[in-house]
């Protein structure tokens, strides 16, 4: 079931990809996504869960605000055994009003159940989501 695993989160960021460029609207990520799935910001990210797609969407808009252009990619795909999945990315954005940009890699791990997304545990770092799956690389 590993692999199904990977391919699940892999064809969920394809479609949040859709999303982003407006290829496709945010109910497309309900194929993917149980509907009350659970977002976990790690504690160096302020802590706390969001609920579902829409609130997780929401969140994103505040913190890409700031941004005059974002872009995000996810790096590696891992299977972490079981049903969780570790997704590492790399964000960068250009601050508006400013030519600054910021660069920052960053992991969440997806939790896997019966096909559809239940959870994602968001880390400030690729290493601290590795070591919370209990993978090293």
């Amino acid at each position: 079931m590993s692999r199904e695993n990977v391919e699940v989160v892999r064809d969920a960021l394809n479609a949040w990809i859709e999303v982003d460029e407006g290829l496709a609207e945010p109910d497309r990520l309900a194929e993917f996504f149980v509907p009350d799935a659970i977002f976990a910001m790690g504690k160096r990210l302020g802590g706390g869960e969001l609920r579902g797609v829409d609130e997780f969407l929401a969140w994103r808009a505040t913190w890409i605000e700031p941004y005059e252009e974002w872009s995000y990619s996810a790096e590696k795909i891992l299977d972490a055994g079981a049903n969780r999945v570790v997704a590492m990315f790399h964000q960068r954005g250009k601050l508006r009003d400013s030519d600054s940009w910021l660069e920052w890699d960053y992991g969440i791990v997806y939790t896997v159940e019966e096909g559809l997304i239940t959870r994602g545990e968001v880390y400030a770092t690729p290493e601290e989501a590795l070591e919370a799956a209990g993978l090293s690389e």
